[in-house]
């Protein structure tokens, strides 16, 4: 056995002795079958080792770091090994693209499928490819629909709405699936028909057909288990209509079942019809019917004006009118009465603050006690510590300034920050004292907030988490102090999101936010006498497409502050005068950024990934924690069916 390169056994002794890796990738005598064994090994190596194996050529993105194991006990030949290689690098969420050279560039599969290049056959394993595949009878938009799903979370897949041709960047495994779906259902084999309906309503004609097919059961849940027909029923509830898809045969028994339904067992309508709403808020509906009944009892008699009313207990409208003017009512509320999409709103507020201070002050004192000749000279700045003169007078001797002096003293002592250097003495003359202060702060923080909350089409949502917090408002004491007392106000602080999200044609969302980040700074509030809060507020409206990231704002702001302070001409010597001054500086970066994406979920199919990420989500961060996932066992308490994400 031998290994790849002299480096490479270099590199093997060093790790193995270190401890740090166990690396090996051997070959046999015959340099034609290869066995790899890896274990934590620097993926850059990993890469080098490969091209000098396959003679190929590496092009590393500077962003390629990591490390990589591989166990292996079967002899791989130069074209699997190369392979292996390109698995590893997706595992890692790398790839590898093809130049124009020959060469092969390493980069994140993030963005990578915009340098994919095109192909007619399957492409290479493991190494994202582009497609042109024309649609024949289907629509491309519809197609796209059914092929998203299936590809890699950073494929492309663009479609024109009305056109023919799909464009696919993906791994070639996916453009196979992808060819097989557009293989099957671009043929034309189905009729479209549409059914009228007078006595029924469409929706209610077809959860009964969906029974009879097996689609639905007696509560009108989902049946997993059935076998769908090769009929699609859709219910036009504004037009009370059925369009149905299928076989010729199979849409002509069904015809034939949907009109004896619309008119077998139908009583003549009376004065009063009653309809049961199933998405629509009846206070809201019932205002807008009033607002249409003065038109109808202008063209009927005043005895047989039209009125409605509504049930909140068993969600029902009543109409009461002559039959004509019950179909036109009808028609309204059906019109009302529809699924109202849905919109995702996530926020991402990302803040990172760098802050600096340095300070560095020199005090000196000279004084002479009773009696003396010696005269008072001393230095004392305001951002310098301690205070040399208190403490001087506190030290003294002299009972009355001790007494006077000591809790300035002790309180100069204990605001002591950084590194203090000082000397004094005392003599029978006088006293001396010399004090060097210097203090360095540097503190950085990077948040990364993402709130975000899920509200039907043009209805306000209000997120937040956060706390109450109280504020002094006011303060009276009373005439000698008889009757102190405070006024509190509580303030929210926190993170708080409100949102008015508004669908519009083309799958744009008109967004009214106003996003909110608080919180108390306890520096501030160290120094001041109250409680002192940081805020951050976006109040803007934006229009972004479904599933778009847009940027609401940002703040870049470098604030630094230099202060001095010296004694006037002996500050201002060269060398020497920096015994006689005082300085701070002062420097504070900040980085703020908010981001917005809305998602719209016009169906509960749209619902069901959206939420299977976030609870997957949830269990990573659960497993992490303990090892263990309950939430599991509370979804299935629930009766709730999931699809746990399978962990190593």
């Amino acid at each position: 056995m031998r290994f790849l390169s002299s480096q490479y056994i270099m590199r093997h002794i060093f790790t193995s002795v270190l401890g740090i890796s166990c690396l090996s990738m051997a070959v046999s005598a015959s340099a034609q079958n290869h066995v790899i064994n890896l274990k934590d090994a620097d993926i850059r190596a990993f890469i080098e080792d490969t091209s000098v194996l396959t003679g190929k050529t590496f092009i590393v993105d500077p962003r390629v770091t990591g490390t990589v194991s591989i166990s292996s006990q079967a002899k791989l030949t130069k074209s699997e090994v190369f392979q292996v290689f390109l698995d590893v690098l997706r595992v890692r969420g790398f790839t590898a693209i093809p130049t124009v050279s020959g060469a092969y560039r390493i980069t994140l599969i993030q963005g990578a499928a915009q340098d994919a290049p095109f192909t007619t056959a399957g492409g290479r394993k493991g190494v994202f490819s582009t497609a042109i595949i024309k649609l024949e009878q289907g629509d491309a938009a519809q197609a796209a629909k059914l092929i998203k799903p299936l590809l890699h979370s950073q494929g492309r897949l663009m479609a024109n709405p009305g056109g023919r041709v799909l464009v696919i960047t993906d791994y070639p495994e996916n453009l196979k699936k992808a060819r097989a779906i557009i293989a099957a259902m671009d043929v034309e084999q189905a009729s479209i028909i549409t059914i009228p309906l007078q006595n029924i309503e469409a929706r209610d004609a077809k959860e009964a057909i969906d029974q009879l097919m097996g689609l639905r059961n007696s509560s009108g849940r989902s049946n997993a288990n059935s076998q769908a027909m090769s009929v699609n029923v859709v219910a036009i509830e504004p037009t009370n209509s059925l369009l149905i898809r299928g076989s010729v045969a199979k849409i002509e028994q069904l015809r034939k079942t949907i009109l004896k339904m619309d008119t077998v067992g139908v009583a003549p309508r009376g004065k009063i019809s009653i309809m049961t709403l199933r998405y629509a808020n009846g206070e809201d509906v019932v205002a807008v019917l009033e607002k249409l009944l003065p038109t109808f009892a202008k063209s009927t008699d005043k005895s047989a004006a039209p009125s409605v009313a509504y049930d909140p207990g068993s969600k029902t409208l009543i109409i009461s009118a002559k039959p004509d003017v019950q179909k036109a009512l009808e028609t309204v509320v059906r019109r009302l009465d529809v699924r109202r999409a849905q919109v995702l709103v996530e926020a991402i507020i990302v803040e990172i603050s760098d802050s600096t201070a340095e300070d560095l002050g020199l005090q000196f004192l000279l004084a002479g006690k009773e009696g003396s000749s010696l005269p008072l000279i001393s230095t004392n700045f305001s951002n310098s510590a301690p205070n040399l003169l208190a403490i001087a007078g506190a030290l003294s001797g002299n009972d009355a300034v001790a007494q006077s002096t000591q809790e300035a003293a002790i309180s100069s002592l204990l605001g002591l920050q950084g590194g203090t250097i000082g000397i004094g003495g005392s003599g029978s003359s006088g006293m001396f004292g010399v004090v060097l202060n210097a203090v360095q702060n540097d503190a950085d923080s990077n948040v990364l907030s993402t709130p975000f909350v899920t509200t039907l089409d043009n209805v306000a949502a209000t997120f937040l988490v956060g706390q109450e917090v109280p504020f002094t408002s006011g303060e009276t004491l009373g005439t000698s102090n008889s009757n102190p007392f405070r006024t509190i106000t509580r303030e929210e602080i926190g993170i708080k999101l409100e949102v008015l999200p508004q669908i519009i044609e083309g799958g744009v969302v008109r967004l009214e936010i106003k996003q909110e980040v608080s919180s108390i700074s306890v520096d501030a509030t160290a120094i001041a006498s109250g409680l002192v809060t940081n805020k951050r507020e976006i109040e803007t409206t934006v229009l972004a497409n479904d599933g778009e990231i847009i940027v609401l704002g940002g703040l870049m702001q470098d604030d630094e502050q230099l202060s001095q302070t010296q004694v006037p001409l002996l500050g201002g010597l060269p060398v020497i005068g920096n015994l006689f001054k005082s300085h701070s500086n002062t420097r504070r970066r900040t980085n703020l950024m908010v981001f917005i994406r809305p998602t719209i979920i016009r169906n509960g199919q749209d619902a069901i990934p959206i939420t299977q990420q976030k609870l997957d989500i949830m269990r990573q961060e659960e497993f992490k924690k303990s090892g263990t996932t309950r939430l599991d066992d509370t979804l299935t308490r629930m009766n709730i069916a999931t699809a746990p994400q399978s962990r190593r």
